[in-house]
């Protein structure tokens, strides 16, 4: 489990994050919502060991995120940065086998199990045709599903993702959400996923956490948040919420 306690977030004395306190525990979706400058990718690096807070103290199992050697911390979180580094000269298969660098051996090699496991991510994430072609030559969506699968390789217990739809069209975005919580069913992966899309975070995410101007504003399990009071609270913009005439989803709507 991650412990958030009073942790906040300045640069050169602008706030970015004020003291916030979060539990976030295996097996379940957090969405993080809000709009744009909230305080979402920044939390999601505090935890991510990207950035020392300025204020309060970060746990993961009990035990200070100051005190996880980078290798032991990798094998128990994954991060998905909201800007893709270069994967210059490496193709799809090649930049997923790193995702197996904090369980190799001194050598160095990768095992079969590592071979396993990176077959397993790209056929999770169907990005098999984009093993052996250069990922710098892929398009952003692809690349994005590339990336997703490199993470998934690592074998992680927590997956930090800021944004991972962004370059996704909607049925690739449906499709990574419903391999997310696939695994969070079937094997109890803890997801804290930056969402921009109200609706799809509503659907897919067990919680979701609602930051405003570097504050969590509210929290709660999307029935709770789904309303036109919050939304409005959130996003400063007039709401509507709706039943979906099918299947009862909460829906958002702009007035």
């Amino acid at each position: 489990m991650f412990d958030v306690d009073g942790v906040s977030f300045s640069v050169d004395g602008t706030v970015l994050l004020h003291p916030t306190r979060l539990n976030l525990g295996e097996g379940k979706v957090y969405g993080l919502i809000g709009h744009n400058g909230s305080g979402k990718s920044t939390l999601l690096k505090l935890l991510a060991q990207q950035q020392p807070p300025t204020g309060g103290h970060i746990q993961l199992d009990g035990r200070s995120l100051a005190d996880w050697g980078s290798r032991e911390f990798a094998r128990n979180v994954a991060y998905l940065p909201q800007r893709l580094p270069s994967a210059e000269n490496l193709t799809g298969r090649e930049l997923v086998a790193f995702g197996r660098f904090p369980w190799r051996g001194l050598l160095g090699r990768l095992t079969a199990e590592d071979h396993r496991r990176i077959d397993n991510a790209l056929a999770l994430t169907h990005t098999e045709p984009f093993a052996d072609r250069l990922v710098d030559t892929l398009s952003g969506g692809e690349r994005q599903r590339v990336w997703l699968a490199m993470l998934l390789a690592q074998g992680s217990r927590f997956l930090l993702l800021d944004e991972p739809l962004a370059a996704l069209d909607m049925a690739h975005q449906v499709e990574v959400l419903e391999l997310i919580r696939k695994l969070c069913a079937e094997i109890g992966v803890g997801v804290i996923i930056v969402l921009h899309d109200i609706n799809l975070a509503a659907r897919y995410c067990d919680q979701l956490v609602a930051l405003r101007r570097g504050s969590v504003l509210a929290r709660g399990v999307p029935q709770e948040l789904m309303n036109a009071k919050t939304l409005e609270a959130i996003y400063e913009l007039p709401m509507q919420v709706m039943a979906h005439p099918r299947n009862g989803y909460p829906v958002a709507l702009l007035e």
